[in-house]
């Protein structure tokens, strides 16, 4: 790397003037991508790579970069396009999927962190508007970083998963109206007219919502088109909250929610998303460039801030989605995965370094803590499970939360029955199987909603997890003639066959898989049968085909039927929801 600078360098001297600009966007690529493949290799989010990219880049080392003005626009156009793609993935339906856990609880983790942070902020001798900086940075958690390693963990389907979005949706909106607040100076008449404006905004997305798509219906005829018509929304909204006054962000965010219910809204994500990431990568690096070293008063900060937001934070949120009726394993997950700071803190700090509310020793000090957090979340949320079988002893005093989703009734539990874990849609399928053939049933499930669903039909069931003895044992599981889970877990999975066929190998134990790899570690490990949804659906289907092109006149009744059985579907979620 440092041959590769001072190849730069030399490289730098003879560039003529009117490229220069060209050539240090050229390098702020150059150094970014070696240093994220680099991170990439050691399982690292992306984000520290490109701000360490900027440091290297900046006045604290080479130096190489001298349009720094010119890149600052060019990376608010990145903070733009940032704000613009989290606004396309606004879903209300998302929070309504998990209540209260995370609106009102998303809500009470942000005011007590922004209390958190400014009560600390200030105790170190902070003062003017920086501790309002501080608290909010505090506040919010990254849906960049969390969204894409649990999504390598396949785990945004499960419960700690939906709580998680739902509460990273709660922090974005509270993000946005922060924004719009921070752009006053703080007095009731100027905040008062700067969130009507942007209530303005929202009643003209609404609006647009509706009128959008006969627009994007005929633009989505040509790719380049639909692309063009997506960036024009983006800039209409950023100029005319700047005609308003208002900060771009607020403009671009609410350009991105017209799009969120459009029936086109995956693909223009598709295709705005490579840009996104190209503007991302020069605000990043932008934002190292201006890093500068801190002194003993802000490591001081820094180390408390780490502490709020690694411990105090994740420990919050543990007690609040405890208390809206979650188990420890769920809550603790839902902590854990959120022990960081956000893209949206560095925003919030790049405001204020711009408007000369924070000087550069604490803009420096927000955007490291930015970064430390984002590298240590890879690592909490990679060893999620191994962290709470080891920490399962301390997390029982969130057992002392008690919630009425956990008294469910005493069903008398049969000694030869089939124990179903999960029972969403597939477990669902399975329940309605077993039913028919009147065998005696127990269901577990750690989804309070599907529980309450089971008890209001007198059908046994335990409110717990896959992974919990206790329950294992209260459901006296080792009489069972079959355990059958629904849940596409690797890991409970293995843990399960172990605990089973450790005890009772007669038991016949069904699991489910994600994966081809993921099956044969499951039979390796003693199942019984391993359901693999996408084998077994294309097998279903291509045997259905088959079938219809010999008897033609049968599509008519089984395309009732499966019309039928979605409406039904729809009308159980929907009661739940």
């Amino acid at each position: 790397m440092v041959y590769l600078l001072d190849i730069l360098g030399v490289i730098a001297n003879q560039i003529p003037q009117d490229l220069f600009l060209m050539f240090e966007i050229g390098i702020m690529i150059i150094i970014a991508g070696i240093l994220g493949f680099l991170f990439r290799l050691a399982k690292q989010p992306l984000i520290p790579a490109y701000i360490i990219a900027g440091i290297i880049l900046g006045p604290l080392s080479v130096g190489l970069i001298q349009n720094v003005e010119v890149l600052r626009v060019l990376s608010e156009i990145g903070i733009a396009f940032l704000v613009f793609y989290a606004g396309t993935e606004i879903d209300i339906g998302k929070l309504r999927e998990v209540g209260k856990a995370a609106t009102l609880g998303g809500i009470f983790q942000i005011l007590l962190l922004f209390g958190a942070g400014f009560l600390v902020s200030t105790w170190l001798g902070f003062a003017g508007r920086a501790p309002i900086y501080i608290g909010l940075v505090v506040a919010f958690s990254s849906t960049m970083v969390v969204l894409k390693l649990l999504a390598d963990k396949k785990e945004l389907s499960s419960l700690h998963g939906r709580i998680i979005i739902g509460i990273l949706l709660v922090q974005d909106i509270a993000a946005i109206i922060a924004l719009t607040v921070l752009t006053t100076d703080f007095t009731l008449a100027s905040i008062g007219l700067a969130l009507a404006k942007a209530a303005i905004f929202v009643i003209v997305a609404l609006i647009l919502t509706k009128a959008i798509n006969p627009i994007f219906r005929i633009a989505a005829k040509s790719t380049e088109l639909l692309l063009l018509m997506a960036i024009t929304l983006l800039f209409i909204f950023a100029l005319g909250s700047y005609v308003a006054e208002l900060s771009l962000v607020i403009g671009a965010f609410f350009a991105g929610l017209v799009l969120a219910n459009s029936y086109y809204k995956t693909e223009i994500q598709g295709k705005i998303l490579p840009i996104r990431d190209f503007f991302a990568v020069l605000f990043f690096v932008a934002l190292g460039m201006q890093l500068t070293l801190i002194s003993m008063k802000f490591v001081i900060l820094l180390i408390s801030l780490l502490v709020l937001v690694m411990l105090f934070k994740p420990i919050i949120i543990m007690f609040l989605i405890r208390i809206f009726g979650y188990t420890k394993r769920t809550s603790f997950f839902s902590g854990n995965s959120l022990a960081q700071t956000s893209e949206f803190s560095l925003i919030i700090a790049t405001i204020g370094l711009t408007l000369g509310y924070i000087d550069s020793g604490l803009f420096s000090t927000l955007v490291l803590l930015t970064v430390i957090t984002m590298a240590a979340t890879t690592y909490l949320i990679d060893y999620d499970r191994f962290l709470f079988d080891h920490l399962s002893w301390p997390l029982n005093i969130l057992n002392k939360v008690r919630s009425r989703s956990e008294e469910t009734p005493n069903f008398i539990i049969p000694k030869k029955k089939i124990v179903i874990f999960g029972c969403h849609r597939m477990g669902r399928l399975f329940l309605k199987a077993f039913r028919e053939e009147k065998k005696g049933l127990l269901v577990i499930d750690y989804n309070p909603d599907i529980i309450r669903s089971l008890i209001r039909k007198r059908i046994p069931c335990i409110y717990g997890d896959i992974s919990n003895t206790e329950v294992l044992e209260k459901a006296d599981i080792w009489s069972s003639e079959a355990v059958v889970s629904t849940i596409p877990d690797i890991e409970d999975n293995l843990t399960l066959l172990e605990r089973i066929k450790e005890k009772n190998k007669e038991i016949i134990v069904i699991v489910t898989a994600n994966s081809l790899e993921e099956g044969e570690k499951l039979y390796k490990a003693g199942a019984d049968y391993v359901i693999l949804p996408k084998v077994i659906g294309g097998e279903v289907g291509a045997k259905l085909v088959k079938k219809l092109l010999r008897n033609k006149k049968e599509i008519k009744d089984i395309r009732k039927e499966q019309i039928s059985y979605i409406k039904s579907m729809h009308r159980i979620l929907s009661e739940r929801s």
